[in-house]
């Protein structure tokens, strides 16, 4: 740590070399310190907002929560469903509106 501390004296067209080198080494630790902080412990992902690119509200929970045991369950029960009964599906080739003002028009009734 000492070294760190002490630097030369230079001075390069009247700016002093050994302060840049100090800060570049003060930089590098506290960036590698950082860096090995950021993997210890939990996602960092898990606490970024959506809007910033985190997880968004959906997304299935973690392995190894409560949470997900209940998720693989509910996703087994889902599959062992009969679905032969389920009401069809609307076709996914069709555009939908975005606004009421963009539907296709009725034709004119007389």
């Amino acid at each position: 740590m000492g070294l760190l501390l002490t630097a030369p004296r230079v001075y390069v067209r009247g700016f002093l070399l050994g302060s840049v080198k100090l800060m570049v080494r003060l930089l590098v630790v506290i960036l590698a310190a950082g860096l090995l902080a950021s993997c210890a412990g939990r996602n960092v992902g898990d606490y970024i907002p959506v809007w910033a690119g985190g997880l968004p509200n959906n997304a299935p929970p973690r392995p190894g929560t409560a949470e997900y045991d209940e998720y693989q369950r509910n996703l087994q029960v889902e599959a062992a469903r009969d679905k032969s009964k389920d009401p069809p599906k609307p076709n996914a080739d069709a555009p939908t509106p975005l606004l009421p003002s963009q539907a296709p028009a009725s034709p004119p009734t007389r």
